[in-house]
């Protein structure tokens, strides 16, 4: 019986599951005739250059990239393949031909090929009793080919010690038939990995589902809820994408397709002592000027740059006059400019204002002012950029932004109207409030616990809070004999007495470090009911009521 898988046969985690005809590289196997796949014979190898007859079979000697059975050719699967690794197996070159992979007799075949795919033009040609192993995180993948040979439920396949299907499905996960209903997981479009940008971007995860179906995301390789796949912090984060079919939405891939992204951070750089002018007899004026970084390397337009001690850099030798950018490159990659204007050497320095500290402030809140000072005799102008840019206000220590973002505080001498050489920069953060939704109401007989729950958003702190006369005033509760989860997202009431009937529940929500205030959910109402006592005679009944 020959079974033709139209779509995905088996996918397993983390692949890219699209399967083109790879282009080969050196070391790439190909069939060059009918035979043995333990008989170098069989194959040919591709040299860099040409395809030439090969000395061994795939994965005798070495690790393998790609193996293809093509030109008509049927090789006889003779082997385990267990000390080396094929990463491909292509069965069929699309040229038309029947290029086969035969199981002939009954033997269990354990071989470490991470992707078997079946072209057009491919087939396997099952005829014993056969076990194909592949490893643990192996695929099997169906573009077209046939799976022939009389179907019995000794013919399986397993990914690892996983006994993932046999032929007629009454032994292991699924039958042939069912994977071959089953939707392709989808397409990734690719891990996204980028250095943060200020303020931070958001970066989605997206993949490309199979004709007629569409994409759901979860945070796991199973179960779970679906989730946007989203990624807004520094750090990073693998989404899982599901293929649901637009008309039924039961019929889904079995597998789902990892899709990473990362925000890198970026290193940081800050002037920590100011461009300063250096006269020298007969040789021309230069300036300098250092920098602190967090971590990285620094190099600069113009000047030398020396590491003097930590992360503080000198640039020195810079040529007066010399507008320059100084540049940190962090070990990830990833840098952080700083743009520096030359001083005016025919003026006295101006140091760079000091900053009166970054500010925050809530969603809904006024934004709030910021500050920075500056020697005698001098004031501050405001900039939206650490170099060139718009300005904002003109003479005044004190300026404020009309929303968040990095505002940038220049010295400005008074008399002379020389300037500093550099901005100082003071960052204004809009802070988003947290939400809290409570759970349902809870009824228990006494002596019996409650559960309330709470989800919440923007939160990491909670406090929960009971009320005794029926919502007007609430107080703080803490774990103890009475309560436990006082200070998390679920509350226990411990073996209620009929003393707190009624009593009302809720939680205080907050974000560490977050200028908005702490958000109160509603409230949940608990009903604590008192079992009855029925005496019938010399008999006692004890009644829930």
């Amino acid at each position: 019986m020959s079974q033709k898988l139209k779509q995905t046969v088996l996918i397993v985690l983390f692949v890219v599951f699209s399967i083109p005809v790879f282009a080969q590289v050196t070391g790439d196997y190909r069939s060059k005739a009918t035979g043995n796949w333990g008989s170098a014979s069989t194959w040919q190898i591709y040299n860099g250059i040409a395809w030439v007859n090969a000395t061994s079979y795939p994965g005798q000697n070495s690790n393998v990239g790609t193996v293809t059975i093509g030109s008509g050719n049927t090789v006889t699967l003779n082997v385990n393949i267990t000390s080396y690794t094929i990463d491909k197996l292509i069965i069929g070159n699309e040229s038309g031909g029947n290029d086969t992979l035969l199981f002939s007799d009954n033997n269990d075949w354990d071989v470490d090929i991470m992707l078997v795919a079946i072209q057009s033009d491919g087939i396997i040609s099952w005829q014993g009793n056969t076990v194909l192993k592949l490893p643990e995180d192996g695929i099997i993948y169906n573009n077209g080919g046939e799976i022939e040979g009389k179907c019995s439920e000794a013919k399986r396949i397993l990914l690892g010690d996983r006994l993932f299907s046999s032929c007629k499905g009454n032994v292991g996960e699924y039958s042939f038939d069912e994977i071959e209903g089953a939707l392709p997981p989808p397409t990734s479009n690719g891990d996204i990995t980028e250095c943060a940008e200020n303020p931070i971007q958001t970066l989605t995860a997206s993949a490309t589902p199979p004709s007629g179906a569409h994409v759901v995301w979860y945070t796991a390789t199973s179960g779970g809820s679906p989730v946007s796949p989203t990624l807004n912090t520094v750090g990073n984060v693998t989404y899982y994408g599901e293929s649901v079919d637009n008309s039924d939405s039961n019929r889904r891939s079995l597998f789902r397709t990892a899709v990473k992204l990362t925000i890198l951070p970026r290193p940081t750089i800050s002037v920590s002592s100011p461009p300063t002018c250096v006269f020298r007899l007969f040789s021309p004026t230069t300036y300098q000027l250092e920098v602190t970084v967090n971590t990285g390397t620094v190099t600069s337009t113009a000047g030398t740059v020396a590491n003097t001690s930590g992360n503080v850099w000198a640039i020195t030798n810079v040529p007066s006059g010399t507008n320059i950018v100084v540049t940190v490159t962090g070990a990830n990659g990833c840098t952080n400019q700083l743009p520096v204007t030359a001083p005016n050497c025919a003026c006295p320095v101006v140091n760079s204002p000091t900053s009166g500290g970054n500010k925050s402030y809530c969603t809904g809140d006024a934004v709030p002012s910021i500050t920075a000072s500056v020697g005698f005799g001098e004031t501050v102008d405001w900039y939206d950029s650490a170099s060139g840019g718009s300005l904002l206000l003109l003479g005044n220590t004190t300026y404020t932004p009309a929303g968040p973002g990095t505002y940038y505080a220049e010295a400005r001498n008074t008399t002379t109207n020389c300037r500093s050489g550099a901005r100082t920069a003071i960052v204004v953060t809009q802070d988003t409030p947290p939400t809290a939704t409570i759970g349902p109401d809870q009824s228990i007989f006494t002596g019996g616990n409650a559960i309330f729950t709470v989800t919440a958003t923007n939160a990491d702190t909670y406090q929960w809070q009971v009320s005794t006369d029926g919502g007007t005033v609430y107080n703080n509760i803490s774990n103890g004999a009475e309560y436990a989860g006082a200070q998390s997202t679920a509350l226990t009431v411990k073996t209620a007495g009929a003393d707190k009937n009624g009593y009302r529940y809720r939680v205080l929500t907050s974000k560490s470090g977050s200028s908005c205030p702490s958000t109160a959910s509603s409230s949940a109402l608990l009903t604590v009911k008192v079992s009855t006592v029925i005496t019938n005679r010399k008999i006692t009944y004890r009644v829930d009521m």
